[in-house]
């Protein structure tokens, strides 16, 4: 099942601990090592890519557009909405009143951007659709939940007890 996803949407939307600090490389990152890049991930950015962000293109098993000048990231998903050979095997991940409506009426599911990050912390943590392992996410300037400083431990093979390194090799 191909998703497609409004990334700003996504990024602006409020999201678990787990995530914080998700920008557009670390959504990518995290979907292409979901279960979900399996059946392919696109994800559509407003304007030009920003000095931080990945090119345009592939992001391992990601394509990542952004829509340029003078078109918006929503005229370009509701674009490819509707070009969609399969649109009931595509989900759409937007929050945006326009594109679910796109989605809807060609019989695509839908998704909201809530919905698809409580997904993603699922799947991040081994369970629900992504699974396997996935980098903890970019560190945050701000404080971190317990959940995503467990993540960098587990990440890092980390003991907090022991420090680094097998405890049972001390």
């Amino acid at each position: 099942m191909p998703i497609l996803i409004d990334c700003y949407n996504v990024l602006h939307a409020e999201k678990p601990a787990s995530l914080a600090g998700l920008g557009e490389a670390s959504l990518c990152g995290l979907l292409a090592a979901s279960s979900w890049a399996k059946s392919g991930v696109t994800v559509v950015c407003d304007g030009r890519p920003k000095p931080h962000s990945p090119d345009a293109g592939a992001v391992g098993a990601v394509v990542l557009i952004f829509s340029g000048s003078g078109r918006s990231a929503d005229d370009v998903i509701i674009e490819l909405i509707d070009k969609d050979t399969s649109p009931r095997r595509l989900t759409v991940v937007s929050s945006d009143r326009a594109i679910r409506r796109a989605a809807r009426r060609r019989r695509a599911r839908d998704w909201s951007s809530e919905e698809f990050l409580k997904r993603l912390a699922r799947a991040g943590r081994g369970g629900g659709a992504g699974g396997g392992a996935t980098s903890p996410g970019k560190p945050t300037g701000g404080p971190m939940g317990d959940e995503q400083v467990d993540r960098w431990l587990d990440w890092f093979g980390i003991d907090p007890e022991y420090g680094t390194g097998d405890p049972k090799k001390r």
